[in-house]
């Protein structure tokens, strides 16, 4: 296929694909239409590299498949930060996937830096690559009318001359029979404009998601500025070096601060003492304190290990075996102050209660943990690039993490179960959550034999219920601009929601707003006024 006819074939394929998406998701909710539509994304842009017989590189395309996995669990979380991260993620991925397509260069050998680089090109250069296509496809329309002009000509004329006649034939025809009447009119609604018939937004939307699929499409597949498919690769310079006697000092200082931060850990921290010499500061204070602090530092750590790592000037081998060690004993450091952090998280959030800043820190800190594996291993130069290959699989790990705990229903559930054992909770942030959280609030109403408890749970059921009721019955006027009837709407935790609870409509309360509010303020000032009035459970951005 020459480059002027997939030109008109780019431009076929996305217009079609802009419908495909107008139909997904125009005034719909999101939930199933996502994954499906990047199903099918893929499914185009892999066919027509086939097509056009370029050699797909497997190696290039497993990005593509997290890629899925993030947009299919639009279909399933209602959490709506995990629905940012999920979107983000799965368009990021499938730009990565896009931007490699035609290259020969694996994707894992590349610098994250690369990576980041192809996610931009990608998402800028689609953009605009519709325009060269337009360009092409009139070329083509001119090469094929080329010496063909009279006879268009004539085809003109005669559509123009022959209108009248047909229009005047066919009146007569329909006035005189009224079956051959009533099959004109089918005729005529089948030709008549469709964009007469649509919004202005939609019609915008629809050439919106038509025009960045033409993009992607010629972007990945016919991509243009590139020799044989590659983007020339420019050779990396240092901005400066150290000599290996700065990179020691600065590496044995920190492995000397380092050190006697851990002894007292052991000392203290993890020896469990129940005062301090301090200022007479309790064990259980001490050991709440510094979280986001020691994340922050073993975060600066690894940028400082990578730096020296890059930096650092070995020309001998015993320079090379040193530098090593120094690096070894600073990560194992490291490891023993992250294990200090996850601890004081722990207690923290025994003491004050589960946020999804808590949660989401803690999480990353584990995959930080295995990120220094991959440094180490990059160190060791078991293999190249291993550590940009790492934070990749990192950044997936992390948020594939969060999306199969479920954040607000694990929230949800140990904040529930800390309520249980008469600690404090804060209602009124459980309130914003999402229908991720209707299992543990839902068990609450149904086991909990504490009657504030069940009343806010009861009230916050019942809220959910009439808000389910809105998204699934299409006769119901709740103001709503989209439509969640439809089953590219699907979701599965808000479906699961409403089949859960409409089942048990009856033993649920009527809302009442006011009851509602007043209930979750009068609990949550009984919670302050049973403990720290600055932390009790109502930290909730912490």
């Amino acid at each position: 296929m020459d480059r002027k006819t997939f030109a008109l074939y780019s431009l076929i394929i996305g217009a079609l694909v802009g419908v495909i998406g107008d139909v997904l998701f125009y005034r719909k909710m999101l939930g199933l239409s996502f994954p499906l539509f990047i199903g099918i994304a893929i499914i185009v842009i892999l066919a027509s590299q086939r097509l056009t017989r370029q050699p797909l590189r497997l190696r290039n395309l497993w990005v593509l498949i997290p890629a899925f996995f993030f947009a299919l669990m639009v279909a399933i979380r209602d959490d709506r930060t995990l629905l940012f991260f999920n979107m983000f993620a799965a368009l990021a991925l499938c730009a990565l996937g896009l931007y490699y397509l035609p290259l020969r260069k694996p994707l894992d050998l590349d610098a994250f830096g690369d990576h980041v680089f192809g996610i931009f090109d990608a998402s800028i250069r689609a953009t605009f690559a519709p325009f060269a296509e337009i360009f092409d496809s009139v070329g083509w329309v001119f090469d094929r009318l080329q010496g063909n002009w009279r006879t268009v000509g004539s085809v003109g004329r005669g559509l123009v001359i022959a209108a009248p006649v047909v229009l005047i034939f066919g009146l007569l025809l329909a006035s005189a029979d009224a079956v051959f009447a009533s099959y004109v009119d089918r005729i005529t609604a089948l030709l008549r404009f469709p964009l007469m018939r649509v919004d202005i937004d939609q019609m915008i939307f629809f050439g919106g998601v038509g025009w960045l699929s033409c993009g992607a499409l010629a972007y990945g597949v016919a991509r243009r500025g590139l020799e044989n498919g590659e983007r020339a690769a420019k050779p990396k310079r240092k901005l400066f070096s150290l000599g290996m006697i700065e990179a020691c000092i600065m590496l044995g200082s920190v492995d000397l601060m380092f050190s006697i931060f851990v002894i007292i850990q052991f000392a203290y921290f993890f020896g469990g003492r129940t005062t301090l010499s301090i200022s007479g500061i309790t064990y259980a204070d001490y050991a709440r304190q510094g979280f986001f602090e020691l994340v922050a530092v073993s975060v600066l750590t690894l940028g400082l290990v990578l730096a020296l790592d890059r930096l650092t000037e070995r020309r001998l081998d015993r320079h090379t075996l040193i530098f090593r060690a120094l690096s070894v004993l600073l990560v194992a450091l490291t490891g023993v102050i992250l294990v200090s952090a996850s601890q004081r998280m722990m207690l923290y959030e025994d003491q004050f209660g589960f946020t999804a800043l808590r949660v989401y820190t803690h999480v990353f800190m584990f995959w930080l943990a295995l990120l220094f594996v991959f440094f180490l291993l990059a160190l060791f130069r078991v293999r190249l690039r291993i550590f940009s290959l790492g934070v990749l699989i990192v950044l997936i790990g992390y948020l594939g993490t969060l999306d199969l705990m479920s954040t607000e229903g694990y929230i949800a559930a140990r904040n529930i179960a800390r309520a249980e054992e008469n600690h404090p909770i804060d209602f009124w942030y459980l309130s914003t959550f999402s229908d991720d959280a209707v299992p543990a609030i839902l068990n609450l109403y149904q086991t909990s034999d504490k009657p504030k408890l069940r009343d806010w749970a009861g009230q916050w059921l019942a809220l959910k219920l009439s808000q389910e009721d809105c998204l699934h019955q299409s006769d119901t006027d709740c103001g709503m601009y989209i439509n969640g009837t439809t089953i590219f709407s699907a979701n599965v935790s808000r479906d699961t929601t409403w089949s859960t609870l409409n089942a048990i409509r009856k033993s649920l309360p009527a809302y009442d707003y006011k009851r509602f509010s007043d209930d979750m303020y009068a609990q949550n000032q009984d919670a302050r006024d049973q403990g720290d009035s600055t932390d009790v459970g109502f930290r909730s951005g912490d």
